[in-house]
């Protein structure tokens, strides 16, 4: 995991109070349509679906990375007072969130997509935020996020750019 993430360290899971309504607004990033929920699956399924050794073993190590996200996310939710399910909004998450594409190039584009919403997302949702610990949270996870984009433009131009 270390290499598909930044290497500055995360901050405390803490919380300044229990606030249901930041709890909702995180609840969006743990597991609607953008969020690190559908991160995971969809670098999952890319790397089942690609047959190329080093895309595949890059869409494994950052949707580990993903994962670390969405346990953070879910501690978060939890120490807000919120619920960390798998649903926004009485919506339940679900597989249709996920981009399949039909070939490693597109998958890699769709991927590069889904980082830059996510990034999208979080910074929209730091405006409406006011916890400094959170904050710092979400900071940290768009540094990977950012990241996350660097690593996935070096596979698509060294396989995908003159195709």
């Amino acid at each position: 995991m270390e290499s598909c993430r930044r290497p500055e360290p995360y901050p405390p899971m803490e919380v300044a109070e229990r606030n249901l309504t930041y709890a909702k607004i995180l609840a969006r990033d743990y597991a609607g349509t953008v969020s690190e929920m559908t991160a995971i699956t969809q670098y999952v399924y890319h790397n089942l679906d690609i047959g190329n050794k080093e895309v595949s073993d890059l869409m494994m190590c950052i949707a580990r990375v993903e994962m670390h996200h969405l346990h953070m996310l879910g501690t978060l939710i939890k120490k807000l007072g919120g619920d960390p399910r798998y649903e926004v909004e009485s919506n339940y998450w679900n597989a249709g969130f996920v981009k399949y594409g039909r070939n490693m190039c597109q998958q890699i584009t769709l991927d590069i997509d889904a980082e830059y919403a996510a990034i999208r997302q979080y910074r929209l949702h730091l405006t409406y935020i006011d916890d400094p610990f959170v904050k710092e949270v979400i900071k940290r996870i768009i540094m990977d996020e950012e990241y996350h984009i660097k690593l996935f433009t070096g596979v698509y131009e060294k396989y995908c750019k003159n195709k």
